[in-house]
């Protein structure tokens, strides 16, 4: 057989094709849709932890957060209860400590506020004017909080701040006692008698078992001129005496008030004698019986100030009274004396080297007020040392040392409202007028001595009869006080009595008449902006309006002689201007008398 020379095929490996016949559909489907099923519960696990995570970490946030919280709650109340407790215990400055660490917590904390107002009350009065302002930001609806801010500016003498704040809580406070307890010491403050009287009167009808309020009460009414009232108060006080809590006022106000009267000099030193030995009786207390055994020169007065002498070595403050009541009963050189017998550290504490400064300015003892006012520091009161060298100085015509010493005594003030104040005060008792005028309008510029100094500046221009004074006061003082209608009517009578922006006066007279036309000083006003207008029917329909009480009033009646004179009723007038000469008059005032009354003649 012949070879074939084709190569043979290359072979191909064998494979078995599956045999789809016998493969379980439905086993192989069942087993695939097992493993969708756990895919899913494994992603819906890994999708549950993830969130349980989330949330969890979110509950951690906010638990965290709610502890820190109420831990910080817990820890602010824990400091203003250990405030308190420090206050009872009579340690102000751990009390202090505390509540600022309250105030870290929560600076806007009126609980802890308010101990800081409370704390600074028992040393810096002014401090605490401030933290009571504060208490009525953080909760300006709180009623109590305002009186409590209201007592705290009386207090210091800060009447604009105690009107403004008792005019804000009108009337929804006029059931409240304490309201009206508030108004009653504003009017007194205000010389306000029957102000006084019918807001004391109120609040014993709301508190009839207040026996601070009939006190109070007692005493306005021995001011009236009402002989019946003031025999009333005299029981009132009698049975006080028998009340723990006011025996010791209502005898002090007894003894005053007999003294005053001269009512009966025989029971005077009695009654100071009982109150001198109550255990709540104060160094005053002493100082008044001290007074009466003086005035009735008895035996027993050199020994019992020697007494006193020796009981307030150890307090300056009883000291510093002790002396100034010396020096104000013609004692100076005694006071003098006296000193040289303390030990120097003595002398040096406040307010004893003011006291002994006074009895130096009493002698006219210029030298020795100098030495002593360079050889000793007055601490945070050495601006008054200053200004008390510089007068010591100016008095011995050492102009340029004394110039210098009223340099320094501003600057070492610059800073401190409060001082600036004090260094007016003085300046005014001295008689240093441009210096208090200086002063006053330089506080006047500074929001927290505005009121205090404008008011103040008021009275200085009424007492001088400075029109055009007054007229720049209180152009300040609407503006401060711009609910003020009494202000608006006073700066509207005194731009008519100028002729200056007299339309725009006009206005304003019209407008508070209106809203009160009963009132004998608005009405007094508007019925001259009518005159000054020649609208003399119209001032006289005005005035007319008013009581005859309110016609009698001096200040109202010279108006209205004014306005009758116009009006043609010379005979009617003469009594209205007579009584226009009862009471203090501006000059342009006493020109509009005197022009009316030359028509009577």
């Amino acid at each position: 057989m012949a070879r074939s020379n084709q190569q043979p095929a290359e072979s191909v490996p064998y494979c078995r094709l599956p045999d789809f016949g016998q493969i379980d559909f439905k086993a192989a489907v069942s087993k695939l849709s097992q493993l969708e099923i756990q895919s899913e519960k494994n992603e819906r696990r890994f999708i549950k932890l993830i969130v349980g995570g989330l949330v969890g970490a979110v509950l951690v946030v906010i638990f965290v957060q709610v502890g820190l919280s109420l831990f910080h709650r817990w820890q602010e109340q824990h400091l203003i209860r250990k405030a308190g407790a420090y206050i009872s215990g009579g340690d102000s400055n751990a009390a202090a400590l505390s509540a600022r660490r309250a105030l870290q917590i929560n600076p806007r904390s009126v609980e802890a506020t308010r101990v800081m107002a409370q704390i600074a009350e028992l040393s810096d009065g002014h401090a605490a004017l401030e933290w009571r302002r504060k208490v009525c930001e953080l909760e300006p609806r709180n009623t109590n909080d305002a009186l409590a801010l209201i007592r705290t500016a009386l207090r210091l003498n800060d009447l604009p701040t105690a009107e403004k704040t008792l005019n804000d809580l009108e009337p929804k406070a006029n059931h409240i006692a304490a309201y009206h307890a508030a108004s009653g010491r504003l009017a007194e403050m205000k010389k306000d008698i029957p102000g006084a009287e019918r807001h004391w009167t109120k609040a014993n009808e709301i508190e009839p078992d207040n026996t601070a309020y009939q006190f109070q009460l007692a005493v306005v009414q021995l001011e009236t001129n009402d002989q019946s009232k003031r025999e009333s108060a005299r029981q009132v006080l009698e049975h006080l005496r028998t009340d723990p809590k006011q025996r010791a006022a209502a005898t002090r106000t007894l003894i005053i008030d007999e003294l005053a009267r001269n009512l009966s000099m025989d029971r005077v030193p009695l009654l100071a004698s009982e109150l001198q030995n109550y255990r709540e009786a104060l160094f005053s207390d002493r100082l008044l019986y001290l007074e009466i055994l003086k005035r009735r020169r008895d035996s027993k007065f050199t020994n019992y100030l020697d007494t006193l002498k020796q009981d307030s070595k150890s307090n300056p403050t009883d000291l510093a009274s002790l002396l100034s009541w010396m020096t104000n009963n013609e004692m100076s050189p005694e006071v003098i004396e006296f000193s040289k017998t303390l030990p120097p550290e003595s002398l040096a504490i406040w307010p004893v080297p003011l006291s002994l400064t006074e009895a130096y300015v009493k002698l006219n003892d210029w030298p020795a007020l100098e030495r002593f006012a360079k050889s000793t520091e007055w601490a945070a009161f050495d601006f008054l040392r200053h200004a008390y060298l510089c007068r010591a100085l100016r008095s011995q015509e050492k102009k340029l040392a004394a110039d210098e010493e009223w340099l320094a005594a501003q600057r070492e003030c610059s800073t401190n409202p409060r001082a600036l104040l004090s260094l007016a005060d003085i300046t005014a008792t001295w008689g240093w007028e441009n210096e208090t005028l200086d002063l006053l309008w330089t506080l006047s510029k500074i929001e927290d001595t505005k009121l205090e100094a404008l008011q103040t500046l008021y009275q200085h221009y009424k007492k001088l009869g400075d029109t055009a004074g007054l007229y720049r006061t209180l152009r300040r003082l609407v503006e401060a006080l711009p609910s003020d209608l009494a202000l608006q009517n006073n700066l509207a009578q005194i731009s008519l009595l100028l002729g200056t922006d007299s339309e725009r006066a006009r206005k304003v007279a019209a407008e508070i008449n209106g809203k009160d036309p009963r009132n004998g000083a608005y009405a007094s006003t508007y019925a001259f902006s009518l005159y000054t207008n020649g609208d003399v029917g119209g001032a006289l329909e005005a005035m007319d309006k008013l009581s005859a009480d309110q016609l009698r009033e001096p200040s109202v009646a010279a108006y209205y002689g004014i306005v009758l004179v116009a009006a043609g009723q010379r005979e009617k007038a003469r009594q209205y201007l007579r009584r226009a000469a009862e009471t203090k008059l501006l000059p342009e005032e006493k020109a509009l008398v005197a022009k009316a009354e030359s028509t009577l003649q």
